[in-house]
């Protein structure tokens, strides 16, 4: 397996104390092994929307987010994408798919601001979101990872089990230069958004970017490939100062 070294910054986020990001030491972080990854995949769940003036629903997905570490609030955080949330029409109510609302309603959101002539530009396109309620226990929480701008190496996209092979991230087009994205190589298709990248880092999962979306080619000559939100910048800022806020009494 192809394996990458960088600096990384671990984003130490608790509910209970003072949210930072710490410089770690150099690391070597890899694709999730058959194991972790079939584990990790019960940390996304499905997001149901609805589009009042329309009567429409919309199908996305989000990660469980493991917020504070040994804890047990009475509430969850997931990680998604803003197009899942908002159109055109405005914003949408939503919940998380086979649990009851009185749980999984989405009762709070936090996103990246909004384009005022695109609604899915992908740098913006995340959201964070807090349910009703705490989600089963079995549920598994992953921890996020902050690192910078990365052109090469491996990582798994958590859909099916037959899709655990790794994928690689590809090298950024010049369309897509932007540092808060990732440009990666897994097989993706519509419904997708808001599928957490992850990366395992001594054994550890932890989601390095959400997926927003992917090209689709015109030409002989044009590949396709997917695009992904970064954990860092405005993302990951906002997330520690919203969680800065659920900590007081």
């Amino acid at each position: 397996m192809y394996r990458i070294v960088l600096t990384a910054l671990f984003a130490a986020l608790t509910l209970g104390s003072q949210p930072r990001a710490e410089a770690s030491d150099v690391v070597a972080f890899d694709a999730l092994d058959a194991r972790t990854y079939d584990i990790s995949r019960e940390s996304v769940v499905q997001l149901l929307c609805h589009e009042e003036q329309t009567g429409r629903y919309f199908l996305s997905r989000a990660v469980v987010l493991d917020a504070q570490p040994d804890a047990r609030p009475g509430f969850d955080i997931l990680l998604g994408t803003r197009h899942a949330l908002r159109g055109h029409n405005g914003p949408r109510t939503c919940h998380v798919r086979g649990v009851p609302d009185t749980v999984g309603e989405i009762v709070d959101v936090r996103t990246g601001p909004a384009h005022p002539e695109n609604l899915t530009e992908f740098s913006s396109d995340w959201a964070i979101l807090r349910t009703r309620r705490r989600l089963p226990d079995e549920t598994p929480r992953l921890r996020v990872l902050a690192a910078g701008a990365v052109d090469q190496g491996e990582v798994s996209l958590l859909v099916r089990p037959v899709d655990r092979e790794p994928c690689h991230v590809r090298e950024t087009p010049a369309a897509f230069s932007d540092p808060g994205l990732l440009i990666h190589g897994c097989r993706s298709r519509q419904g997708l958004s808001g599928t957490p990248l992850v990366v395992q880092v001594e054994g550890e999962p932890f989601v390095v970017a959400v997926h927003v979306g992917h090209t689709i080619p015109f030409g002989a000559h044009q590949e396709s490939y997917g695009i992904a939100r970064r954990l860092n910048g405005d993302f990951l800022s906002t997330l520690a100062e919203y969680l800065r806020e659920l900590a007081i009494p």
